[in-house]
Formats: structure tokens, sequence, C-alpha cells
């Protein structure tokens, strides 16, 4: 069975504090876990981007809700497809801000902007949306979606 993959950016309403940051990670790991959906989220300078997997409908429900959540707006799509496999299995967050809180400790908590393919979650996965995301990742770190 085919895995759909959505890519996304948006812009977050406000600054998130780590401890909102914390929130949102558990809130989207417990609700994708029941739906069966899979991923990255990124946060950085008001900044997300998002690789949301899975089969089509819950993926795109997902998506639907993150556009009403008024914790964001902006949302632009920038990749769909199919692919044979899941690029993350397991879901996760990554966002800068390791001075404020013991991060690595919290489940779910990705270093992908600050490792990129060093991260195991990219370990030796040459995929689309993996390229894709880095591509991004470098675009966020540089400011470029400002």
């Amino acid at each position: 069975m085919a895995v759909f993959q959505l890519i996304y950016v948006s812009l977050a309403t406000r600054p998130m504090t780590p401890g909102d940051l914390v929130e949102l990670l558990t809130q989207s790991r417990d609700k994708n876990a029941r739906l069966g959906i899979t991923g990255l989220l990124v946060y950085h300078n008001r900044e997300f981007m998002q690789l949301l997997e899975g089969e089509r409908a819950p993926v795109s429900e997902v998506y639907d809700t993150i556009c009403k959540d008024e914790r964001n707006r902006q949302n632009h799509v920038m990749l769909e497809l199919e692919v044979a496999k899941r690029s993350f299995p397991d879901w996760a967050m990554a966002f800068l801000a390791p001075e404020v809180l013991e991060l690595d400790t919290v489940p779910g908590y990705s270093r992908f902007l600050e490792t990129g393919l060093g991260d195991p979650a990219f370990a030796s996965d040459p995929s689309l949306a993996r390229r894709f995301l880095l591509k991004l990742r470098d675009d966020f770190l540089r400011g470029g979606n400002s």
C-alpha cells in the first residue's frame, strides 16, 4: 500500500514559547498516533514546516485542521506525493530552544535543525521528501521564508 506524504509551511501567529512547543509536540504525537500518521514538524523563527505521512484521508483531515488552527496562518502545501514507504516511521518535532529546556528528554524531539542528515531519523534514506525537507531546513535557517 502506498503512503501519502504532504509537506507544508506556515507562519505562527505569535512566537511560540518552549512550553507551547512541548505542548504542541505532545498533542500532535498523541493525535497522529491514533490516526496512523507519522512525519516531522519543524519550528524556527515563527515558521513551521511539516511532513505528514500515512493514508491520504487522515493526512488530509489533519492538514485541514491545521489550516483552521489559530496558532498559524499562511499555510502553503509545498509537496504532495505517494511513496512506497514512510520516511519517518516515528513522529518527531524539531525546534531551536535547547538553552531553555532540556529537550533531549522529551519524547519525539529531533535535532533535525542542528544535525540535518546527521540526525538518526535521516539515516540512509535519500527519499524525495527527506531531500526536500533538508532544502527547506536550509532556507529556514537562512531566514529565506520570512
